[in-house]
């Protein structure tokens, strides 16, 4: 969860009533404290701003990389931006559902291209897609709020409330990542390969028998198969044999057998060839079933995750090499091959997830971090000292710098092949 950014230029929303002697304008500090203050105020409507410029400079990048033909680009761009507001939004509903004040919820990083202000809360678009943030008021005791926040300032609360605001970031995205997958199943299909052949290798024992693609195996040595993996384990388990292959060829005609002999898989020794690739058919499963089988994914996408994760701390793979960690950099790069080879919502459904997962590391400012000093409050009865509390976010933000600065550098090294 993001805490304010300091950068964020707050714009006057108009002529300011009051001005001081003379017709001149109050000292813009001045007249941001009267416009808080005046937001504060019962039966009062706080200033708004619809529009700025900066939407002209978002809007025209938008459609340059369409009209360029990059919407892939914009596509894994967004899908980034919509983890991180997704993120955000856990902190959001539950903050306001707990009774803590927000003062700013961002779909991206200002300048704000659209913002608009409902109750005590500014709405905004920032030009920036790669964040967002939720500003709660009183994140730290040291904070200053608004007039009137009072007990609804985050650091008054209970310990479980406030861990309860912080976690309900991470599973947001936990539970993006497997409405994600139950989505693209139930909508494309679960692709399931089929008898008939998408492809044949030249020069192996199928093209030499004069299969070509289209055809459809029927079985072999009196074996009849109802599916691609009935046939698939016949090959593997009969390197070498000659076989009389019954098949169906894309022209009609009637079955026709041939004899050909397996060879070798050249990429699983020990296991028979025929030379062939099984074409895919997509069967749209009911909604249970859907439901079913996206959890299933789900859960092959935490154990990816966590193998991923333990093979990088065990050496297995390198965290530099092609199959190593990345950044956003790459991120997008990857997103942006995924959009074009039809997988992006797979991909998008790691992403929330590995998004989630390291968001509980206990390093600040991770949200885990902000958990783990709740905890420490607990157990120790009182709050960690300010200095300590200061000293461990800029502890861990100069990490963050330092691991984004690496992530980056090797993004660029993979993608233009240094």
């Amino acid at each position: 969860m993001d805490d304010d950014l300091t950068g964020y230029d707050e714009q006057a929303a108009g002529p300011e009533a009051g001005s001081q002697g003379g017709g001149r304008k109050p000292p813009r500090g001045e007249r941001r404290r009267r416009r808080d203050e005046e937001a504060d105020r019962p039966g009062l409507e706080p200033p708004r701003r619809t529009l700025s410029p900066w939407s002209l400079l978002l809007g025209g990048a938008v459609v340059a990389a369409v009209v360029l033909g990059q919407w892939s680009w914009v596509i894994a761009i967004l899908g980034l931006a919509l983890l991180i507001t997704v993120h955000e939004l856990g902190h959001f509903i539950a903050a306001k559902t707990l009774g803590m004040r927000v003062e700013k919820f961002y779909v991206g990083f200002p300048p704000a291209a659209l913002r608009r202000t409902w109750g005590e809360t500014e709405y905004g678009v920032g030009i920036i897609p790669l964040g967002g943030f939720c500003k709660i008021s009183g994140m730290t005791p040291e904070e200053e709020t608004p007039e009137g926040t009072g007990e609804r300032a985050y650091f008054r609360r209970a310990v479980w409330q406030r861990n309860v605001v912080i976690a309900a970031g991470p599973l947001m995205n936990f539970v993006t990542a497997a409405v994600i997958l139950m989505l693209f199943i139930g909508i494309q299909g679960v692709a399931t390969a089929s008898l008939t052949l998408d492809e044949v290798v030249p020069g192996e024992p199928a093209a030499e028998a004069g299969l070509v693609a289209g055809d459809t195996l029927v079985g072999a040595d009196g074996m009849r198969w109802t599916t691609w993996d009935e046939a698939s384990a016949f090959f593997r388990a009969n390197p070498g044999k000659t076989i009389a292959l019954i098949y169906r060829p894309h022209t009609g005609g009637g079955e026709r057998t041939v004899k050909l002999t397996l060879t070798e898989n050249p990429q699983a020794p020990g296991n028979g060839y025929l030379g062939v690739r099984a074409g895919v058919v997509l069967e749209r499963p009911g909604p249970i079933e859907a439901v079913r089988l996206g959890l299933i994914g789900f859960k092959d996408v935490a154990v990816g995750t966590f193998t991923g994760f333990w093979w990088l701390i065990t050496g297995r793979i390198s965290a530099t090499g092609p199959d190593g960690a990345v950044g956003p950099v790459g991120i997008i790069d990857v997103s942006r091959q995924a959009v074009q080879q039809d997988w992006y919502p797979v991909l998008l459904a790691f992403l929330s997830f590995n998004l989630g997962l390291i968001n509980l590391l206990p390093v600040l400012p991770f949200d885990g971090g902000h958990i783990a000093m709740n905890v420490v409050e607990r157990i120790r009865g009182r709050r960690l000292d300010s200095l300590v509390f200061e000293r461990l976010v800029a502890f861990g933000t100069v990490l963050l710098v330092m691991l984004f600065i690496f992530l980056t550098f090797n993004d660029l090294k993979r993608i233009f092949g240094g």
